[in-house]
């Protein structure tokens, strides 16, 4: 295969895989009905709850599209609600239900796991360069 696809097939089979195993690892922990794809969206109301879904999205870095279904289904999960934005009615706020504030410290436990088990054998300043590469990468596509 050329260098010209591998970088782009590796990056999308490594993130394939990680994914899956975290995935897996919150079934081991009982955390059934989350899925790895609720961690930018969550981390992102830890970190500033109440925020509109533009907001949100601009923030989890997720498309519009994306964040509508996304939210279907965090709510169903009991993770957040909508409630009516204070100055534009025909906007709402994504606020985290207590269930979706207990959370961040379950989820912060298994991701560490997962990410020393999946970091395991790589030394601290290759993962450095990676994240450096991965950052670059995605400044050249913008």
């Amino acid at each position: 295969m050329k260098m010209e696809y591998q970088v782009g097939f590796l990056l999308s089979r490594a993130t394939w895989a990680m994914n899956n195993f975290v995935n897996r690892m919150l079934r081991e922990s009982e955390l059934t009905d989350i899925s790895v794809a609720y961690f930018a969206v969550l981390h992102a109301l830890w970190e500033n709850d109440g925020m509109s879904i533009s907001d949100l999205g601009e923030k989890a870095q997720l498309e519009k599209s994306t964040m509508t279904s996304l939210i279907d289904r965090m709510e169903g999960a009991g993770l957040l609600r909508r409630e009516d934005h204070p100055t534009d009615r025909r906007a709402y706020r994504i606020c985290l239900t207590a269930r979706g504030k207990e959370m961040e410290k379950k989820l912060d436990q298994v991701v560490n796991r997962a990410y020393r088990h999946l970091t395991k054998g790589i030394a601290e300043k290759d993962l450095q360069k990676a994240i450096e590469i991965c950052k670059q990468l995605v400044q050249n596509a913008e």
